[in-house]
C-alpha cells in the first residue's frame, strides 16, 4: 500500500513538472535560447537546497564514485532540460510526452536485461515484451499523426528541429533513469546510503554546466535571461519545487520495486495524465488516431510487466 501511494504521488509530481515546464516556456519572454539554461539553474539550485536542508538534514558524505556518477548524470539532466524546453516550444505537448516516456522506459528495460537487474526468464515474457515494444512504436506513430483541419492545415506542425529535440529528450530521459538506478545498485557508489548525495551532486553540476553553457554562448548578456515576468516566475518556481519533491521520492522508491516495473507504471500513467492536460489546458485537438495511440501505448507498457504476474504460472512456464 505504501509503495502504491508513493508511486501515485510520483506520477502526479512528474505530470505537474511537465505541465509547469510547458506553461513556463509559453510565458517566458526573455531570450528563448536561454530558457532551458535558466530553468536548469533555478530548478537545479532548488533541488540542491531542498535536498540538503530538508531531506538529508544538512548531511553530506563524500564518495568519489557517487560524485563521478553524479557528474555523468548531470550531463544527462542538462540535455534532458534543454530538449524538453526546446521541444515544448516547437511542437505539441502530447507528442513531447510520448517521446520522453518511450525513452524513459525502453532504455532502462534494455539496460536492466544487459546488466541482469531484471530478466525475461520465460518464452512467454520474451514474446510478450517484443510484441509490446512493436506496439509502442505503432502507438508513437498514431499519437504523432495529426489530421488536417477544415482548411487542409495540420493542427500542430511537426518540424525537423522538434523531432530532433524529442529524440534527444527520449535518450536523455532514458540515460538519466539508468544512472539513477545504477547508483542505487552500486555498493562502491554508496547505494541507497548516498541517495541524497547523488541528487545533490547531479543537480549541482547540472547548474554549473548550464551556467558555463550560457556564459559561453551569450557572455555578459546571459544573466539578463533570468529576468522573469510574473507569470513565468510563478510557473518556474512551481516547476522547481515539484522537481525537488519528485526526484527525492523517486530515489526512495527505486530500491523497493523492480526498475522495469517502476518505469513502466510511472511513465504510462504520466502519459495518460499528460495527454489529458494537453487537451484540457493547451486545447490540443486529439484525433481518433491520437486516442487509439494513447490506448495502445498504455496497453503495451502495462502488458510488459503486469501480464506475467496476472497470467497463471502454468501458462508462463
Amino acid at each position: 500500500m505504501e509503495i502504491a501511494i508513493l508511486l501515485s504521488i510520483i506520477v502526479l509530481l512528474y505530470t505537474l513538472q511537465t505541465l509547469f515546464t510547458k506553461l513556463y516556456t509559453d510565458s517566458y519572454t526573455a531570450d528563448p535560447d536561454m530558457a532551458s539554461s535558466v530553468f536548469t539553474v533555478v530548478s537545479g539550485s532548488t533541488v540542491v537546497i531542498l535536498t540538503f536542508f530538508v531531506f538529508s538534514l544538512c548531511k553530506f558524505t563524500f564518495n568519489p564514485w557517487c560524485l563521478l556518477i553524479g557528474v555523468v548524470n548531470a550531463i544527462s539532466l542538462f540535455t534532458y532540460n534543454f530538449c524538453l524546453v526546446k521541444a515544448s516550444r516547437t511542437g505539441p505537448y502530447s507528442i513531447v510526452m510520448i517521446f520522453m516516456m518511450s525513452g524513459g522506459i525502453l532504455l532502462p528495460i534494455f539496460t536492466s536485461l544487459i546488466l541482469k537487474w531484471d530478466s525475461w526468464s520465460t518464452p512467454f515474457k520474451v514474446i510478450l515484451n517484443l510484441l509490446s515494444i512493436m506496439l509502442i512504436f505503432v502507438a508513437v506513430y498514431l499519437v504523432s499523426s495529426k489530421e488536417a483541419d477544415g482548411d487542409g492545415v495540420q493542427n500542430s506542425k511537426i518540424t525537423i528541429p522538434f523531432i530532433f529535440a524529442s529524440l534527444g529528450l527520449a535518450v536523455a530521459n532514458g540515460v538519466y533513469s539508468i544512472i539513477l538506478t545504477l547508483q542505487q545498485r552500486t555498493v562502491a557508489a554508496g547505494g541507497e546510503g548516498n541517495r541524497d548525495e547523488m541528487i545533490i551532486t547531479t543537480y549541482f553540476f547540472a547548474v554549473v554546466i548550464s551556467v558555463i553553457y550560457g556564459v559561453i554562448k551569450k557572455r555578459g548578456a546571459y544573466f539578463r535571461a533570468f529576468r522573469q515576468n510574473r507569470k513565468s516566475l510563478v510557473f518556474l518556481v512551481l516547476a522547481s519545487v515539484v522537481v525537488a519533491l519528485a526526484i527525492n521520492l523517486t530515489v526512495a522508491i527505486i530500491p523497493l520495486i523492480p526498475s522495469t516495473l517502476f518505469y513502466t507504471l510511472d511513465n504510462s500513467l504520466v502519459l495518460v495524465m499528460s495527454t489529458l492536460c494537453s487537451a484540457l489546458f493547451f486545447k490540443e485537438r486529439l484525433s481518433v488516431k491520437n486516442i487509439v495511440g494513447v490506448v495502445c501505448m498504455c496497453i503495451a507498457l502495462i502488458a510488459m510487466n503486469l501480464l506475467p504476474v496476472i497470467v497463471p504460472a502454468a501458462w508462463v512456464a
